[in-house]
């Protein structure tokens, strides 16, 4: 085997894969390094030499952005055996972005052998040497041996599971390499990515999946949409059923009781299973939390749930006084002045003619009760004192008017009372979150001061009942002054189902904990990734994850009639004529006291009188 076919072969091989740089680990002598070097250097690569030793090969820190090639000479003998017992490192090293050329001694084969094949000699040395290595699809390892002609045969070779026996894929079988012959390899290999489907066949391998059931008194099966509980697992399922379909595996699926946390460095649940490699695949979609990316990759988004807090806005006479509302403040004095006016008109015409006998107090009272529509007794005896009565009477008759219209209007009225959590927090309204796994974990974690309040005074000193399911959180917001955090799924679900047009329209939602999008794990490092992301983007790209996300998320009810329905008038809205009618009531019995006193104190002093004229008398 020519050491210059080889340094060609490599440098036409890396310049057709778009390779940065090369490391190669071999038993070069100096000279050979020099010439290898010379050559790549001017092809415009990186290269470093390496010994095949432990020590040196654990060096190795594959580039995950660009693209990088390691090359193997594989001639060496006893020196390049000791490499293949470093499985662990090896594993390490197959990753989508570094290609692997290992370069063989000729073979000798026959030429009735099938093409399709490795020689016979090659397959069983293989099967042995990748017994434990992790050479799955969308590795790139390429095995370069030449022929009798002159020129080299490559195979690209990979498993479908780690148990499998060796696959290949005819890269060419006659290739003779140049100096600038890397447009033609970069043909071949875009032409064998192209035919490369049948690389997708996992032959039915059992894929160790992971799922999570948190209710499963509620579950009845993965296509049961009556339950809103579990949404994470039952609306991501579909793809991995595709997923399934498409590459041709089975699920071996592994059922636990919730997710998992990060607590004291361990992992519990379907995140546990993953630190410690039972698991390969999650069967559902999982919170993309930044302490899980320690144990999986996330490969797509496929779920955005928004949990909200739903709640009706409480009545505008719960949070206000109605009875001061109708006018402004500068409405409220005008009427002020208005009064003003008339009663000095009114004591004016009294100082000026004469036969009119109403005292000041008998006119202050007349035109309170006029402002209120109600009758007097007083009688004016002059035509000018009637007509300035009956503008007071008309003017009061209309500003009550207007001010009974809005009184109805505004009893009919939602307020605008709680437009964030803050005004949540300082409402009368109380609070529950539904029962999810993360619920309790996203409330603590929180770094906002409104949900930090909301959680301390209306959320935890409830414990445990405030965890409530949606079926009772909803119906208390339809029944009670009540906010509910759950998922809008969840949520709308029941909102669907249980209330009319009208109360729909009432409904107000915030948003006090942002959840992050829900996507496909699987165990960190996995030599599955690649395959099974590009496919998951095949299905967003036809429009399947779409289909199931419409089929599986309920939509939010729409408010087809915002003026429909009626709202009654209970106590709490006349709070503040029943604490008018005190206060007057008081006002009378303080006024009668003061009146019967103030008689007492004259009849006493006319009886004194009366005394003292009869003595002298």
């Amino acid at each position: 085997m020519s050491f210059q076919n080889v340094s060609t072969l490599a440098v036409s091989y890396y310049q057709a894969r778009h390779a940065k740089s090369v490391t190669v680990v071999g038993c070069w002598n100096a000279y050979e390094r020099y010439e290898f070097y010379r050559l790549i250097t001017n092809a415009g690569l990186m290269v470093k030499f390496m010994e095949p030793k432990q020590e040196a090969i654990v060096t190795l820190n594959p580039d995950r952005i660009s693209q990088g090639g390691l090359l193997i000479d594989a001639s060496c003998g006893m020196k390049i055996s000791e490499l293949w017992k470093m499985d662990h490192v090896l594993n390490q090293l197959l990753v989508g972005n570094l290609h692997w050329l290992i370069v063989e001694k000729r073979v000798t084969t026959s030429e009735s052998e099938i093409i399709d094949r490795l020689p016979l000699p090659l397959e069983v040395l293989y099967n042995e040497r990748f017994r434990t290595l992790e050479v799955m699809p969308y590795t790139s390892v390429v095995l370069a041996f030449p022929n009798a002609a002159g020129t080299w045969e490559l195979r690209e070779l990979f498993k479908p599971h780690r148990k499998a026996v060796l696959s290949m894929e005819n890269i060419a079988s006659h290739y003779t390499p140049t100096v600038d012959g890397h447009e033609v390899l970069w043909k071949l290999l875009v032409m064998r990515g192209n035919n490369a489907g049948w690389r997708r066949n996992l032959q039915g391998f059992a894929m160790p999946c992971g799922t999570a059931t948190t209710s499963p008194e509620y579950f009845k099966g993965m296509d049961d949409r009556n339950d809103v509980h579990d949404l994470f697992t039952k609306a991501n399922f579909p793809f991995i059923r595709e997923l399934m379909y498409d590459l041709n595996f089975t699920l071996n699926m592994v059922q636990v009781d919730k997710v998992g946390y990060k607590h004291n460095g361990t992992f519990s649940g379907v995140m546990g299973k993953f630190q410690n490699h039972s698991i390969e695949l999650g069967c559902m979609g999982t919170l993309m939390r930044t302490e899980r990316l320690e144990v999986v990759d996330f490969m797509i988004v496929t779920l955005i749930i928004k949990s909200s807090i739903i709640f009706r806005q409480p009545p505008l006479s719960i949070v206000a006084n109605i009875f001061e509302l109708p006018f402004s403040v500068g409405v409220w004095a005008c009427c002020l002045g208005l009064m003003a006016i008339y009663w000095v008109s009114m004591l004016a015409v009294r100082y000026l003619v004469k036969a009119e006998q109403f005292t000041p107090i008998e006119s202050l009272v007349y035109i309170f009760g006029t402002m209120c529509q109600r009758a007097s007794d007083v009688v004016p005896h002059f035509n000018g004192t009637r007509l300035l009565m009956f503008s007071l009477q008309l003017t009061s008759f209309f500003i009550l008017t207007s001010y009974s219209a809005s009184i109805v209007a505004l009893l009919q009225s939602p307020s605008r009372a709680i437009v964030s959590v803050g005004d949540l927090v300082r409402s009368p309204l109380k609070a529950g979150v539904m029962d999810t796994s993360y619920g309790r974990v996203y409330y603590q974690e929180t770094q906002d001061p409104d949900v930090q309040d909301l959680y301390r005074k209306k959320i935890k000193p409830h414990g445990e009942k405030a965890f409530i399911e949606p079926n009772e959180g909803i119906a208390r917001v339809q029944q009670e002054m009540y906010a509910y955090e759950a998922e809008v799924n969840a949520a709308y679900k029941v909102i669907k189902e249980t209330f009319a047009p009208a109360e729909v329209c009432k409904l107000q939602e915030l948003e006090a904990i942002k959840l992050p999008p829900f996507g496909i794990p699987i165990v960190k490092g996995s030599k599955y990734r690649e395959l099974i992301r590009q496919r998951l983007l095949w299905q967003r790209e036809v429009g399947i994850i779409r289909r199931f996300n419409i089929i599986w998320i309920h939509q939010k009810p729409q408010c087809e009639n915002q003026n429909a329905g009626y709202s009654s008038v209970g106590l709490v809205e006349m709070r503040y004529l029943y604490f008018f009618l005190a206060v007057g009531f008081l006002l009378a019995l303080v006024t009668l006291l003061g009146e019967r006193t103030w008689w007492k104190e004259v009849t006493k002093k006319l009886k004194s009188h009366t005394a003292i004229i009869k003595r002298k008398i």
